[in-house]
């Protein structure tokens, strides 16, 4: 699924995100984060998945955290 309201998946802003390297903003955000770092930290997942999880979960809630994207993404 692509959605125009988000970066493309190959930016490596993804990765970074994924890995807790941004700040989230929105507090609910930055808790999904936080967990999927944990599990990568664990070796419960991969970057891949991690990367995957926060885009399916940023094409359902594009709107909602568009600030945050703009930040890290500055522009796509």
């Amino acid at each position: 699924m692509m959605s125009i309201d988000i970066p493309t998946k190959d930016r490596p802003e993804w990765a970074e995100m994924a890995q807790g390297q941004h700040a989230m903003k929105k507090y609910v955000l930055q808790l999904q984060i936080d967990r999927i770092s944990k599990k990568m930290a664990a070796n419960e997942m991969t970057v891949d998945e991690g990367v995957e999880y926060l885009y399916e979960y940023f094409c359902k809630y594009p709107k909602g955290f568009r600030r945050d994207l703009e930040e890290i993404f500055k522009s796509w």
